[in-house]
C-alpha cells in the first residue's frame, strides 16, 4: 500500500449492520465478487451475512467488529470479527472481507495484521483461529502464507442455517486454521 492508499479502522456499532451486511455480501457472495480474487459464488447461493445478525453478533460480549475505511476517502474497503477465548488464549477471527474492486492491494494483508495486534493488546491472547472452506485452495494458500496453519480439524459445511439446496456441491467441508502469535519468549512474532 502507498501513502495514498492509507486505512483507518473503527470498532463496528449496531448502526454499521446494513453497510457491514453490504460489504461482506459483496465480498463473498455476489455478482460484484466476481470483481476479486476470492469469492464463494460457485460454492454456496445464499447471501453471507444479514444486518439482522450482524447486529447481533455485534452486540454480544466481548466480540467486536472492526471496520477499516480508506483514510482519504473514508470508503468502507473492509472489515474483519474478532471473538475471544480467554480460557484458551485464544481469538477467533471471521467475517474478514475486503471490497473486491480494492483486493489485491494489501488491504488484506494489513486488515489481517491489524486484528491480530488487536487481539494480542485486547486479550492478550496467543493464537488466533480461523476457520475457511477446504475446497476454496486460493483462500487456505492466503491464510498460510500468513502463517496460518490447518489443525486437521475438518467439519462439514452445513449448519442450522444453511441445507444442501444452498451449495452448489455436498462435499463442502469448513478446516480449522490456527497461528500462534507469540513465540517461545513471549514476543508478538
Amino acid at each position: 500500500m502507498n501513502i495514498s492508499d492509507s486505512l483507518v479502522y473503527r470498532v463496528a456499532t449496531e448502526m454499521d449492520s446494513d453497510s457491514l451486511a453490504t460489504l461482506i455480501n459483496n465480498a463473498y457472495r455476489s455478482p460484484i465478487a466476481d470483481q476479486g480474487w476470492t469469492n464463494e459464488n460457485t460454492l454456496v447461493l445464499v447471501p453471507r451475512a444479514n444486518a439482522k445478525s450482524l447486529s447481533n453478533m455485534i452486540q454480544i460480549g466481548k466480540s467486536i467488529m472492526l471496520m477499516f475505511f480508506g483514510e482519504d476517502d473514508q470508503i468502507l474497503k473492509g472489515c474483519i470479527y474478532l471473538s475471544p477465548q480467554l480460557e484458551s488464549k485464544t481469538a477467533t477471527i471471521g467475517l474478514f472481507a475486503v471490497r473486491p474492486d480494492f483486493q489485491a492491494r494489501g488491504y488484506g494483508k494489513f486488515i489481517i495484521s491489524t486484528a491480530e495486534k488487536y487481539a494480542i493488546n485486547s486479550w492478550n491472547v496467543e493464537y488466533i483461529k480461523l476457520s475457511a472452506i477446504v475446497q476454496r485452495p486460493e483462500l487456505i494458500n492466503y491464510y498460510t502464507r500468513r502463517g496460518y496453519i490447518d489443525t486437521g480439524e475438518h467439519e462439514p459445511f452445513f449448519g442450522p442455517h444453511l441445507t444442501p439446496k444452498c451449495v452448489t456441491r455436498d462435499d463442502l467441508e469448513i478446516c480449522t486454521m490456527i497461528k500462534c502469535v507469540k513465540n517461545e519468549k513471549g514476543n508478538i512474532s
